[in-house]
């Protein structure tokens, strides 16, 4: 399968992430204080302890599936269910040859192909989703929680983020964002992310996930 790349993504990045409001809606999002202060999104990173996560890393656990209701994923208790089941062995097998400690500009194109252990992963997230009955957004399930167990390597990909970029016909997110992640962009996501005083748990893929959200929802309300 031949992959298409979105070669304008680069100016597009460049444009938001260089926005002083980038850092604003950081703060914004991550705020933390009385209830009803920040985004529910700012426990995406939190549930479960650093160590907890690096143990588990090849493997999926339920407090994998709590992290997602913080972005508004519910999943169905029978999907829940296999993922901790009958198809944890499968889903390991696959978590443990899908690069851990690499950051997505650093990567062969290979571990991001359709042949690949994480688009496979992906490609089975996306089917159990959808068989549970989350049609319109299995896509975005799959997304989520893979981001979730490999926050440096895999983008999220939802309905805010794909009407903001406007994604070329065709393209694939997951490699026209490495290509887009130049050393300018990159150096703007990790300035923005010490400006906004985030956690070192929050990952440049993450840093860049919010302020893209951040910006739709404005331009949602305008």
């Amino acid at each position: 399968m031949q992959l298409s790349i979105d070669t304008g993504l680069t100016t597009t990045l460049l444009r938001i992430v260089a926005d002083p409001r980038a850092v604003d809606d950081l703060r914004t999002y991550y705020q933390d204080g009385p209830p009803n202060t920040g985004h529910p999104g700012r426990w995406f990173e939190q549930i479960g302890t650093p160590e907890e996560q690096d143990r588990n890393r090849d493997r999926l656990t339920a407090d994998d599936i709590v992290a997602l209701s913080a972005l508004n994923i519910r999943l169905p208790i029978t999907v829940s269910a296999r993922l901790l089941g009958p198809d944890s062995a499968e889903i390991a097998e696959l978590l443990a040859t899908i690069p851990a400690d690499a950051d997505l500009w650093a990567v062969p194109r290979s571990e991001l192909s359709p042949r690949s252990a994480a688009y496979r992963l992906f490609t089975k997230f996306r089917a159990m989703a959808w068989n549970g009955g989350e049609h319109g957004t299995a896509g975005v399930t799959a997304s989520k929680l893979l981001a979730r167990k490999r926050p440096r390597l895999i983008p999220i990909y939802d309905h805010q983020v794909s009407q903001l970029i406007d994604l070329g016909k065709g393209a694939s997110w997951w490699i026209s964002l490495q290509q887009a992640l130049t050393g300018e962009v990159r150096d703007h996501l990790q300035r923005a992310h010490e400006v906004a005083e985030l956690s070192p748990m929050i990952t440049p893929l993450r840093t860049l996930d919010v302020i893209l959200w951040m910006r739709a929802r404005h331009i949602t309300a305008s």
